[in-house]
Order: structure tokens, then C-alpha cells, then sequence
């Protein structure tokens, strides 16, 4: 509620002086200005008017402002707080919605892949009109001269319930979307943006509007591929725990040709000792230089041990 009122100075403010009729200290100065104001906020000044009074003798004397002690001069713009807040909210706002208009173009320019339009039907697919006119159109592909869209298969009576939707996720329902596409050059689509046909442009932030899923987030890598096994090597070891060591180093033999680096590292432990073959060391050697190109620490700690006992080239 706007209200008047009238405000008293400060007791800091006040201005003592002796009273020309009664020459008592009482003769202070007394701000009685009006002012607008919405609740506690002054907002415009409508009338700045000071006095001096004697509170002994009740002797006053209008004050011009110019004549005012330098504190309360500085004071005055504490009339019009409520005027510069609303200024200033006028201007961020306004300055925002620029903003908002600069992002929208920009979408506009350059789109991508599911970008989201709210549009109304009648006109951006020639449909009939009804009373549930708005609808949703998603980016599928794009190039420089054209976009295709897809449109939804429901329509809204008001934008709040389409945010609704957002909210719901309803734009990764199944059928939620016609399967018929819609492509326009984009020179006609800034006309119908400017003609407000298209009302609105979003782009999805981490695959969601308002909260909800607009598109299906791809599915995640795994953080640890783990790793690999060779199915020759694990037959080997099979065979090795039952000490068939022929058929282990056979197929310790497939999995290191294949390129498993267990599979190397186990075949040239066959041939250092001498299992199911005779003792090969510059085999071994090989073997363990094959499995150590691939970053096995296990065969270069084993060929250090076999270099200190035998002579490894």
C-alpha cells in the first residue's frame, strides 16, 4: 500500500541553536518534509519543509534548504531510495531480458541437436486451430541452409503446462513425438521467430529443461575397462596347475602370439625353466622383452632376476 507520512529528522542531524525569544538552548531544527512512500520505503519526495522550534517558549521560523546544516543536506536523498531501487530494477530486469534475447538468437544461428521450440501449431504446421494451440518442436539435424524438427504429438493450452511436461520428462516418452519431420530454412524460422510464432527457444543443459530429461543422456563410459583376459592364457594355466605342461605350453604359445602380455610372460617362464620344452633362455629373454613392451612390470622384474644368474644380450 502507498501511504504519506511524515518523517523527523535524526536525532544526530538536529542543530541546536539559542532561541531569539526566549534565548533558551531549545531551538532545534525540525525536518517536516512528506514524502511517498510504499510501506518503509520513501520513494518521492513531495514536499521538503524544515523549521526551527524552541521547545521552551514554542517560538519557530521556517528554514530555506540552502540554509541547511551540511548533514541533513546529505540526508535528502534518502527521500527517493524507493525511486532509484525501482530504477534499478527496471534496468536489471530490462537489461536481463536483453541478455535472455541475445542467448535466444544466438540458439537461433546456431542450433544444435535437440534444441527446443514452443510454437504454435496453427501456423508453424499448418494445422487447424484449437484451443490447445502450443506445441513442442525438437532439433533433429541441421545444416547451413536448413533444420529439421520434430513435433510433438500433444498440444497445451498455456506454456506452463509445456514447462510441466519439461518437468515430467515427458519429452522421452515413447510416441511423445511424431514420427512425421518438419524442415524449414532457417531464414524463415528467425521470420517466425520475429512474428512470435515461435515463442520461445531453449537449449537443454546437461540433457534436461526445467529440471526433467528432454533427450536420452548417452550412455556412460566405464571409469575401468578392466582387464582382458586371453582364453588361451587361462586354459595354460589350467594345464600348468594340472602339470600338463605340453599342452600349457601350447596354449601359452597361441596367447602370446596373439599378443596377450600373460600370455608372453607365461611362455617365457616355460622356456627359462625348461617345462614341457627344453630350456630356451634366449627365448625366455625374448618373450620377456615382448611382454615388457607392454608394460609388464612382472616380466621385467623376472628378467632382471634371470640376467643376474645367466647373460642376457
Amino acid at each position: 500500500m502507498l501511504l504519506f507520512n511524515t518523517s523527523q529528522s535524526f536525532p544526530h542531524f538536529t542543530h541546536v541553536q539559542c532561541c531569539p525569544g526566549c534565548n533558551s538552548n531549545s531551538y532545534h531544527l525540525v525536518n517536516q518534509s512528506r514524502f511517498l512512500r510504499f510501506t518503509i520505503f520513501p520513494i518521492f519526495p513531495i514536499k521538503l519543509s524544515y523549521k526551527r522550534e524552541c521547545y521552551q517558549c514554542g517560538h519557530s521560523e521556517a528554514i530555506n534548504i540552502k540554509t541547511l546544516p551540511l548533514l541533513e543536506k546529505l540526508s535528502l536523498p534518502k527521500y527517493c531510495v524507493g525511486l532509484i531501487l525501482l530504477l534499478w530494477g527496471l534496468l536489471f530486469f530490462y537489461q536481463k531480458h536483453l541478455n535472455t534475447e541475445i542467448l535466444k538468437q544466438s540458439y537461433l544461428t546456431s542450433p544444435k541437436a535437440y534444441d527446443t521450440y514452443l510454437v504454435k501449431a496453427d501456423k508453424f504446421t499448418h494445422e487447424p486451430w484449437t484451443l490447445t494451440n502450443l506445441k513442442v518442436a525438437q532439433v533433429l539435424s541441421f545444416d547451413e541452409q536448413f533444420i529439421t524438427f520434430q513435433v510433438s504429438n500433444y498440444s497445451y493450452k498455456r506454456s506452463s503446462a509445456i514447462t510441466a511436461a519439461m518437468r515430467a520428462s515427458l519429452l522421452v516418452q515413447r510416441d511423445y513425438f511424431s514420427s512425421r519431420t518438419i524442415t524449414l530454412p532457417r531464414n524463415e524460422i528467425k521470420r517466425l521467430y520475429e512474428d512470435g510464432i515461435i515463442f520461445d527457444v531453449l537449449r537443454p543443459q546437461a540433457y534436461s529443461l526445467y529440471g526433467g530429461f528432454v533427450m536420452f543422456p548417452p550412455k556412460p563410459k566405464p571409469l575401468y575397462k578392466g582387464l582382458k583376459l586371453d582364453e588361451n592364457n587361462q586354459q595354460g594355466i589350467i594345464y600348468y596347475k594340472d602339470k600338463q605342461y605340453n599342452e600349457a605350453l601350447e596354449s601359452f604359445k597361441l596367447a602370446a602370439n596373439s599378443g596377450s602380455q600373460w600370455g608372453q610372460l607365461n611362455l617365457a617362464q616355460m622356456y627359462r625353466d625348461g617345462q614341457g620344452t627344453k630350456k630356451n633362455i634366449q627365448q625366455a629373454i625374448y618373450w620377456y622383452k615382448k611382454a615388457i613392451a607392454q608394460d609388464n612390470s612382472k616380466a621385467k622384474y623376472e628378467l632382471e632376476q634371470l640376467c643376474k644368474t645367466t647373460q642376457c644380450e
